[in-house]
């Protein structure tokens, strides 16, 4: 993983910006890489691959993520 982070732990970073997480869902990895680079997250390809693969199957939906965001962003 480009910076130790876990796929919990970046979606905990992202899951603030909705429009963020619809982007990540649905580019391609290298895109994805990217749009996080913007937002000071260091990934990799296979981290976004991951995080796609967890929304994509339904393991997490944004009402999880919300919840586990709630420590972070206050709401």
């Amino acid at each position: 993983m480009g910076n130790g982070l876990d796929i919990t732990e970046i979606i905990k970073k992202i899951s603030g910006n909705k429009e963020l997480m619809a982007q990540i869902a649905k580019v391609d990895p290298k895109q994805g890489v990217e749009l996080l680079k913007k937002a000071n997250i260091n990934v990799d390809e296979d981290d976004i691959k991951k995080i796609q693969a967890t929304v994509a199957d339904g393991k997490l939906d944004l009402g999880d993520i919300k919840n586990l965001a709630g420590g972070i962003f206050g709401k």
